[in-house]
């Protein structure tokens, strides 16, 4: 009896090792795979855009009796892949002697905004000319404040002052893919 419980235990030991050791090789195998494909996602995850990995370029003005509108599409340089937030950081500025604020409105769409050169992003900036004198602000700069806090500013659309309503301007939600952008801006 007790050669049989000898016997018993070796073959219980033996199938215990034979049945986990699928197991344990199927856990490694997991383990291994899920630890290649963490690794990968945060090697390849795109960073936040800083002011030196981008380029700004503008074009499609359209002009009607009273409304205007531009494109500005952003361009990330070769070989970079980052991120803005939903709604990049976009402010004006008005010439020094101005006290009154530029309103200003980005529309948002949600998520992060992934910036390649091969995927630029394209956004339409809206404003109204004054009609009358009192009701116009003046527009000189366009600043866009990148995720580390550094900033690209240039002119708002042209060098100078430009008049537009006091209702202020409108941007439209960034989209990936090429807009009418024409003539970069070196910053």
């Amino acid at each position: 009896m007790r050669r049989m419980t000898l016997v018993a235990a070796g073959v219980a030991t033996i199938a215990a090792a034979v049945l986990t050791a699928p197991g344990i090789a199927t856990a490694k195998a997991t383990a291994t795979a899920t630890a290649k494909t963490t690794a990968k996602a945060t090697g390849t995850a795109p960073r936040p855009c800083r002011a030196s990995d981008i380029s700004f370029y503008f074009g499609g003005l359209t002009s009607g009796l009273s409304r205007r509108t531009f494109d500005i599409t952003l361009l990330a340089h070769d070989g970079i892949a980052c991120t803005l937030s939903d709604t990049p950081q976009v402010s004006l500025s008005g010439p020094p002697d101005q006290t009154a604020s530029i309103p200003l409105t980005v529309n948002g769409r949600g998520g992060k905004l992934v910036l390649r050169p091969d995927s630029p992003l394209h956004a339409t900036v809206r404003y109204s000319k004054p009609d009358l004198p009192e009701h116009t602000l003046k527009v000189t700069t366009l600043t866009l404040a990148m995720p580390d806090h550094s900033s690209l500013s240039t002119n708002f659309y042209v060098p100078g002052e430009t008049d537009i309503s006091q209702g202020g301007v409108l941007i439209t939600s960034w989209t990936t893919g090429i807009g009418l952008g024409q003539g970069e801006q070196f910053l």
